[in-house]
């Protein structure tokens, strides 16, 4: 096995992954990719508490950023060959709890970032991202990378900042995914590459209101939804690929 070297684009069959306990996760399990899962963080809210992209971020190669809460995903991720580099739990309210949530591509770190974790930012421009700022502080949660150069996104500034940085991107309607009783999720929080032609999706994309522009642009790109579950889409926070197979 071998680190993903750009966050998010696994460039063949992915074996290890982080995300939230759920009922997709033993889709993965049986597919045969190994799924970590963060342990609930008391500071944030119920719906977010166990959230990937909320407590890790995989900084590209065997470099990972983690919430200091996450005492078991640490050894865990050590274990697996990870650089494990801890940072403060997120906040209870929000800005103050999206340190770890940005987006990063092969040549670009997109997010809320004056709110963005110093040293994880730090890390990443001295590695030859440019910053990208929007005003979206949940940004990994808000899109859901298809290529390095293709985005889906229901947040219109981002789509703006990926279509700035010549990206092509599908805007999509909020609303089709579930995270509460109380608010919508985010198509990026229910959805993750398991391969480069494989977009494994928490849910059936047909009750997306898009669903068929999302087909659409996903066979653009020759690449298939997986659907891990039957019913609604729900946002779990991503299913965030970590390693894949040594073989392309």
């Amino acid at each position: 096995m071998r680190p993903l070297a750009v966050p998010h684009l696994p460039q063949a069959e992915v074996k290890l992954c982080v995300a939230q306990d759920h009922a997709c996760a033993q889709s993965l399990t049986k597919r045969g990719i190994t799924v970590l899962h963060p342990a609930p963080c008391g500071t944030l809210s119920v719906e977010t508490n166990a959230h990937a992209d909320m407590l890790l971020c995989h900084a590209g190669g065997g470099t990972v950023f983690l919430s200091a809460d996450q005492t078991a995903l640490s050894p865990a991720l050590r274990n697996a060959g990870f650089t494990v580099r801890l940072v403060p739990q997120p906040g209870k309210a929000y800005p103050k709890d999206i340190l770890l949530n940005v987006l990063i591509g092969r040549d670009f770190v997109l997010g809320n970032l004056p709110f963005a974790d110093e040293t994880l930012l730090a890390h990443l421009i001295q590695n030859g991202k440019r910053p990208i700022r929007v005003r979206q502080g949940y940004s990994k949660c808000s899109v859901c990378p298809v290529t390095e150069n293709a985005f889906i996104t229901d947040d219109p500034g981002i789509a703006d900042a990926l279509g700035n940085a010549e990206k092509n991107v599908l805007p999509i309607s909020k609303g089709s995914v579930y995270l509460s009783e109380k608010h919508f999720g985010f198509f990026g929080g229910a959805c993750g590459l398991i391969s480069p032609d494989v977009l494994a999706v928490n849910g059936s994309l047909a009750t997306h209101t898009d669903a068929d522009a999302i087909r659409s642009f996903l066979k653009k790109y020759g690449v298939k939804p997986l659907e891990l579950r039957q019913g609604p889409l729900i946002d779990i926070g991503g299913i965030l690929p970590l390693t894949e197979t040594d073989h392309v």
